[in-house]
């Protein structure tokens, strides 16, 4: 009996001892990464309802089984995970979610997900990619970094705005740019330029129907989302300043050096028999000169400086960053620059557990110049057509300033700059405000607003004392402001069920109106230089206004939902109101489908060690477009009249038809594809795209006798498919050493599906392009056979029955020129099809090296300033290329170009292959160590370095700049490039 009350005695001790090791109690510590501590931090035992939050000091203690997993999380850091083992005491360490962005996105309202979970497709560039660039807009250090993404440069003006198209045209007439938000709020790309591309944390671009559908009927190019700075925790602010100097030139004179100079042209208008000897040995004595047009109509090593401070830091509950910059940058073409001064602060703070607020305050005054000479003018791109024996200084040295330039019979660059003052001056102001409340566990609500602000004007004279117009001087003055306006409501609830379901419901109301007021008056008869005001005008006088308005009303909702880190699904629907549309169409509604599978983590691939990472994505869903944010889209849908003057009395007539059955032009979009990294170095990523867009806005002409010529209407199919991809390979990474050379890779194929009123093509007049259902958007031009052997005439291609199919029959040909009769399809695309880039990234103890090629192929132009250059046959008193000395002499002879006199036509000959690759961007510099700089103190950081924009450019391309994104040039102001030195210092 003893011994059976032991054993029982005995077991139940053990039985007790098993129960207590199988939970106990687990305590310690949470701080910061910078050793502060974590006040209500949430600490749950994973899978239960077990649960406890740190006290003020940061400390915790639970009860927990062990093996079991313990999760901590705080509103503003990153999660953070321990496994319980036989340790009984924990010291976690949280850092600050703003620390590692990469692995955090915002896909569109909402809370942030980690990048890797994220369902749609997006590419983000992050703000080591975009600051301390010598360029005045963000957008440009985009260009071949995010695979589709298409980013042009057309105009060297520092204040330029690129073009900016994301996996093809997505329709014809309509807008063709992305929809554009900064930190939660749309903006209009025009804006970017004012705001300081160095606040900028990262650019997001997000790509399809997943991640664009829940932003509706502006959503159909992409949207590009960027995100300033924020303030980190910490005891101690961090500021950070930077001072940039250099210079800039045309990124390319090969147009230029191709011209003859005075040796050269004379000769070959002896040869040609323009002129004779005598008059040649004439113009040799009197005109002894060889002057390079180029250098002087176009400046040298023209002044850039940029400087930067900024301020970031915060406590436990409160982050700041605040930043000034000053950027001020000369273009090579006289009366053309561009001054920015900018001031953000960005706070955010958490009033407590469930209240927080942020507001962001930009703002900013620029002064933009820009040339008035860019387009077929012989004072901006056609200057160089003037003949090299000229020169405009005298025989004493001095420039001919303020006379024209003999032989000439023009003034000086510098004078008309000087003479035609004209300067821009805008105010930019982009505030943002929000407000988020958690009342409940795992619920937020949050009401944000911003403004979207701008206040222009611009001052334009022709002083009294220009020689060609003495005492009759001309003043304009032009205002113009526009403010966009954004309300956003959400509420978003989260469910976890046992740590495997995860399920986020967000719901939404969203508001935006635009208004733009201008007016102008301006008036002639000005008589003083020192008394140029609007008010001292005489005679000549006109004034004009102009108003437009347009608002969106909008409510959507996003499910997603989680399976066990494994499996993201990802729902949208979206309702938009226009007020661009009639009553009857105002509304429509767009929504997605989408879907995460992280396949690495199902068994039959988690124990394969050289495959790290796989995760396979597909989406599938709708868009809208409104037509883009120019004014010209507003009020389409109702007749319109405007006013004038008739018979000394005040009149009206009509303006617009007016199409009450007007709408959004509807995109069905597809998207698959996998992003993968092998042996922890190899990362890639590729997607397949379709793009299908119908009810495309496009003006369709209509009789005549209706009293218009043409009407706004929703017709044709329009469709772009492709693929993108993005490598890259981090051959090396250690704390000494790095090396990442990286590829981005996009392809598009366009189709014209259906036009309107059953055409198969429509040929869009004085372009050179048109429309042919099932082909891309092409050149419509005469094509050129070539140069006839026997007489030294043009022989040009007679089109076929069919002139939308290219005709090139050798024995069907015409040396009669008609551009009516003789265009035809001339198989060559609008849009370049591929679009890219690819760059290194390496460092060696402090040395640093990033160097990025961006290149387009398949990228034509027609070169419109070729027909002046070179067209002796119409232009033979003005310099031509040296390529015109291959001309016809005599029967026989197989030239380039015919007879001496036969002049050029407007023909396939003057669209040229414009593909290009270009040095977009390299920077050389050196990081002080730190240790270096820990002994002040004081210094956290401090670097040196160089940086170049568009250092090298290769391209077949006779023109001014390949980059030109548009179907001809005429004149264009071309692209430059940049050196600049500059030094970072951070305290």
């Amino acid at each position: 009996m003893k011994q059976k009350l032991l054993s029982f005695l005995l077991g139940g001790a053990i039985l007790t001892s098993v129960a207590f090791a199988q939970e106990k109690k687990v305590s310690g510590q949470v701080l910061t990464s910078s050793g502060r501590a974590v006040a209500d931090v949430t600490v749950q035992v994973s899978g239960t309802s077990i649960v406890t939050k740190t006290d003020a000091n940061g400390n915790y203690s639970i009860s927990v089984p062990e093996g079991k997993t313990l999760i901590f999380r705080s509103i503003g850091y990153s999660q953070h995970t321990i496994v319980v083992g036989k340790a009984t005491t924990y010291l976690v360490t949280l850092d600050d979610a703003n620390t590692d962005l990469d692995e955090v996105i915002v896909v569109g309202y909402g809370s942030a997900v980690a990048s890797k979970n994220a369902v749609g497709s997006f590419s983000r560039v992050g703000a080591k990619d975009i600051e301390a660039r010598p360029s005045a807009n963000a957008l440009d250090a985009l260009q071949g970094k995010v695979p589709g993404l298409q980013v042009f440069t057309s105009s060297g003006e520092p204040s330029a705005t690129p073009s900016v198209r994301l996996n093809g045209v997505g329709s014809i007439n309509g807008g063709t740019s992305p929809l554009y938000v900064l930190d939660g709020i749309p903006v209009g790309s025009g804006s970017i330029v004012s705001l300081n591309p160095n606040d900028f944390e990262s650019v997001t671009v997000l790509k399809d129907a997943s991640a664009t559908s829940i932003y509706g009927s502006r959503a159909a190019n992409g949207v590009i989302y960027i995100t300033t700075k924020k303030g980190a925790r910490g005891d101690r602010a961090t500021i950070n300043a930077r001072a940039q100097w250099g210079f800039s030139n045309l990124a390319r004179s090969e147009a230029q050096k191709n011209m003859m100079n005075s040796a050269e042209l004379q000769q070959y208008w002896l040869d040609s028999g323009f002129s004779t000897q005598e008059e040649i040995d004439k113009i040799r004595k009197d005109w002894p000169n060889d002057t390079y047009w180029t250098d002087y109509y176009f400046k040298q090593n023209v002044p850039t400086k940029q400087y930067d401070l900024d301020v970031s830091g915060g406590s436990d509950k409160t982050q700041y960053y605040i930043s000034t910059s000053y950027f001020d940058q000369e273009g090579v073409m006289y009366r053309s620059g561009f001054d920015r001064l900018t001031l953000r602060s960005n706070v955010t703070t958490r009033l407590n557990d469930w209240v927080r607020l942020g507001l962001n305050l930009a703002g900013g005054v620029d002064k933009r110049q820009t040339n008035q000479y860019t387009s077929n003018s012989l004072q901006g791109g056609l200057a160089i057509l003037a003949l090299p024996w000229y020169t405009p200084y005298d025989k004493d040295g001095n420039e001919y300033y303020d006379r024209q330039i003999p032989g000439l019979a023009r003034y000086s660059p510098k004078y008309l700059a000087d003479k035609f003052p004209s300067q821009l001056t805008n105010q930019q102001f982009n505030p943002t405000a929000f407000i988020e409340v958690s009342p409940v566990k795992n619920l937020i609500l949050k009401s944000q607003a911003g403004l979207d602000y701008f206040n222009s004007r611009t001052s334009t004279r022709r002083l009294p004392s220009y020689n060609s117009n003495l005492n009759n001087g001309t003043a304009r003055e032009e205002w113009q402001q526009g403010v966009s306006r954004t309300i956003t409501n959400t509420i978003e609830y989260k469910w976890n069920i046992n740590d495997i379901h995860r399920l986020t419901a967000l719901a939404g109301q969203e508001y935006t109106d635009y208004k733009q007021d201008g007016f102008f008056g301006e008036g002639a008869g000005v008589a003083d230089d020192r008394l140029i005001l609007l008010g001292n005008a005489t005679n000549t006088f006109a004034v004009g206004q102009s108003k437009t308005e347009y608002a969106y009303n909008s409510y959507f909702g996003r499910l997603a939902y989680d399976y066990n880190s494994k499996v993201f699904f990802n729902a949208t629907l979206r309702q938009d109101a226009s007020s661009r549309f009639g009553r009857n169409n105002q509304k429509a509604t767009f929504w997605s489908l989408g879907a995460n599978w992280n396949i690495k983590q199902e068994a039959f691939l988690n124990n394969v060690e050289w495959l790290t990472d796989l995760r396979l994505k597909a989406s599938i869903g709708t868009s809208g477009n409104s037509g883009g944010s120019e004014s010209t889209w507003n009020f389409q849908h109702i007749p319109t009249v405007s006013a004038a003057q008739y018979n000394a009395s005040a009149a009206w007539g009509l303006n617009v038809i007016g199409n009450p059955d007007l709408t959004w032009e509807k995109q069905l979009m597809s998207n698959i594809g996998f992003n993968a990294t092998l042996f922890k170095k190899l990362n890639v990523d590729f997607e397949f795209f379709n793009r299908d867009t119908k009810s495309l806005l496009m003006n369709i002409p209509i009789p005549y006798t209706t009293g218009y010529s043409q009407i706004l209407s929703n017709v044709g199919k329009l469709n772009n498919k492709g693929f993108n991809f993005e490598v890259s390979y981090n051959i090396f990474n250690s704390p000494d050493f790095y090396l990442t050379p990286s590829v981005t890779f996009g392809y598009v194929k366009q189709e014209i599906k259906e036009l309107f009123q059953g055409r198969d093509y429509w040929i869009i007049p004085n372009t050179g392009v048109s429309y042919v259902v099932g082909q891309p958007i092409s050149f419509f031009y005469p094509m050129l056979k070539g140069v006839n052997p026997e007489n030294g005439n043009f022989d040009w291609y007679v089109p076929g029955p069919d002139n939308t199919k290219t005709n090139t029959d050798p024995n069907n040909v015409t040396q009669s020129f008609s551009s009516a009769a003789l265009q035809q399809n001339t198989g060559i695309k609008r849009y370049a099809p591929i679009n890219g880039g690819f760059g290194l990234n390496t460092g060696y103890k402090g040395i640093f090296l990033e160097s990025y090629f961006t290149y387009s192929l398949g990228k034509y132009l027609i070169n419109n300033d070729a027909f002046f250059f070179s067209n002796p046959g119409q232009f033979a008193g003005m310099n031509q290329t040296k390529a015109v000395n291959d001309f016809w002499k005599k029967p026989g002879d197989v030239t380039e170009f015919p007879r001496f006199g036969v002049a050029r036509q407007f023909d396939d000959s003057l669209i040229e292959n414009a593909s290009f690759l270009r040095l977009k961007s390299f920077t050389l510099g050196y990081q002080l160590p730190k240790e270096l700089l820990g002994r002040t103190k004081f210094f956290k950081g401090a670097k040196v370095y160089y940086t170049g924009r568009n250092l090298l450019t290769f391209t077949k391309f006779s023109g001014a700049d390949p980059e030109i994104d548009s179907n001809l040039v005429t004149g264009a102001n071309p692209n430059t490039k940049q050196s600049l030195f500059g030094f970072q210092l951070t305290f």
